[in-house]
């Protein structure tokens, strides 16, 4: 049976730029500095999970989001390796959390390299859907995309969405200013290092 779950307002993660294009989400490439575009996909997903819930004042225009990445950036400092753990991301996360007084708690969900000690797809189903089922984005972090084709390796990605069908479960994420459809079952099948998801929750919902 096919089934659908997918954020509230797409349009709180909708930036606009001075032409008045439309862009589902940020891209990295707007970072001003060279190593921010290359390594930047971390804070960037960090910076979308923080605006969908900033709707009441939220950037609606590309410079005020750059501003917000590079805020986040801060926070969340790629190293040589770029934001290569979950652990980096929510440290990051949660001390930009701390310092902004914003009234969330993080929640996450590892997946380990080696295939026996993974947790199991229907438990990384779950928890995307419960994120989703609060109105949460989810950051998806990819080290290997296994033999997903849409899927940049080494890379984190937003999940807005996720669709049970007959060809499988599909993740719909914000990536580069544009909207792909990601075969999740195909990636965690294939996949052959560590990844991991990301999400907030209002302390009030606790």
């Amino acid at each position: 049976m096919n089934s659908a779950l997918y954020l509230k307002h797409p349009e709180y993660l909708t930036i606009v730029d001075d032409q008045g294009a439309l862009f589902h989400g940020a891209d990295q490439e707007w970072f001003p500095l060279l190593w921010q575009r290359k390594a930047g996909c971390g804070p960037t997903t960090a910076s979308h999970l923080v605006l969908y819930n900033r709707h009441d004042s939220r950037p609606s225009n590309k410079p005020d989001m750059v501003r917000l990445m590079d805020t986040m950036w801060t926070h969340i400092t790629p190293g040589i390796m770029g934001v290569h753990l979950v652990s980096q991301f929510t440290k990051g996360l949660s001390r930009f959390l701390a310092e902004h007084a914003l009234p969330y708690s993080i929640t996450s969900i590892t997946v380990a390299k080696d295939r026996a000690k993974r947790v199991g797809f229907e438990q990384i189903v779950a928890f995307i859907e419960g994120a989703l089922l609060i109105d949460q984005p989810v950051a998806f972090l990819n080290l290997s995309s296994g033999e997903v084709k849409n899927l940049d390796s080494w890379h984190w990605v937003t999940i807005v969405g996720l669709e049970h069908t007959e060809n499988g479960v599909l993740i719909h994420v914000y990536d580069g200013g544009t909207q792909w459809v990601i075969d999740l079952k195909l990636w965690y099948e294939t996949t052959v290092r560590s990844g991991g998801f990301v999400s907030l929750q209002r302390t009030q919902d606790l």
